[in-house]
């Protein structure tokens, strides 16, 4: 195939029509392999064996979107044309799900926002950071910054909130802090009112709020995008770490160990464990949540 003819924004005149007119094709295990594994090593996403028919689906739409017919082409797509690294931005998209919403497991938050005001009244002075990795379309950092500006900690000390993600268009729909009544089902109506506008059928979050919370695009497999991200207080990494490798886990493991500060502590989803993939973390068990505390490199 000659990639010159593929449409170069990337995209079909109509990817709602493709959607529905596309049809899986079958995917050899050598195909599998070779772009299973030039995902892991892009991203650290990574599909068992078990998978293939999943991933065959997933990369099966976006080469009807491009009008691609074998996965070889597709794999020399995007390792080789100009427009490769956009068309995995696209794909990565659709590998992963964006399933979230606002006051989400919240027992670990309390659990933060308490600690946050505890070192605020033992005289910490410096501003207090925190990373939402995965953030996908901001739910979880805006919550957070939701429940510490009704614990009254803005007015104690500056706090510094970034929600990271791979995915720049999701990030996208996140600065504009435009939500459904879908992303708000587990949201209280006195908080709805309090923190959003109705506008038609979408929800637009209080500019106080969204002022607090900056996003950034970033890998977390690749550790130059951590050279602007130090000393945080707490980085939350919830419901990521399911797609990963044990080998990506612990990539993004030893960044975050750096970024956090010598009392940071590191946060996950209630389904993951780092107990078979590193000892430089030390879980600290509370009712109903847990963190992840940074161990003394002494003590390693």
């Amino acid at each position: 195939m000659n990639f010159n003819t593929i449409n170069e924004t990337g995209a079909a005149p109509n990817e709602a029509e493709t959607e529905t007119a596309y049809k899986e094709k079958a995917l050899s295990e050598f195909e599998f392999r070779i772009i299973r594994d030039y995902i892991h090593d892009y991203c650290g996403i990574f599909f068992e064996d078990a998978k293939i028919q999943t991933l065959a689906m997933r990369l099966s739409f976006r080469m009807a979107v491009l009008d691609i017919g074998s996965f070889l082409e597709y794999y020399n797509y995007l390792k080789f044309h100009h427009r490769g690294e956009a068309e995995m931005a696209d794909l990565i998209s659709r590998l992963t799900n964006n399933e979230t919403y606002f006051f989400r497991e919240t027992n670990q938050l309390s659990l933060l926002v308490s600690r946050l005001k505890e070192k605020k009244q033992a005289g910490s002075i410096a501003p207090f950071r925190i990373l939402s990795c995965g953030c996908s379309s901001g739910e979880e950092a805006y919550t957070l910054a939701i429940m510490l500006d009704e614990a009254g900690v803005y007015d104690q000390c500056k706090i510094e909130i970034t929600g990271m993600d791979i995915d720049q268009k999701i990030l996208q729909k996140a600065e504009s802090a435009e939500f459904t009544a879908y992303s708000l089902r587990s949201t209280d109506s006195e908080r709805t009112e309090r923190y959003f506008l109705k506008n038609g059928e979408k929800y637009l979050l209080d500019e106080s709020i969204r002022n607090r919370v900056r996003f950034l695009h970033g890998n977390l497999v690749e550790h130059d995008i951590f050279e602007e991200i130090k000393d945080m207080d707490a980085i939350l990494c919830r419901n990521v770490f399911i797609y990963f490798s044990d080998a990506a886990i612990c990539r993004a493991v030893e960044t975050f160990y750096n970024a956090l500060a010598r009392d940071g502590c590191l946060l996950l989803g209630h389904s993951e464990s780092l107990s078979r993939i590193t000892d430089m973390f030390i879980a600290e068990r509370h009712k109903n949540a847990m963190f992840y505390v940074k161990r003394e490199i002494r003590d390693v």
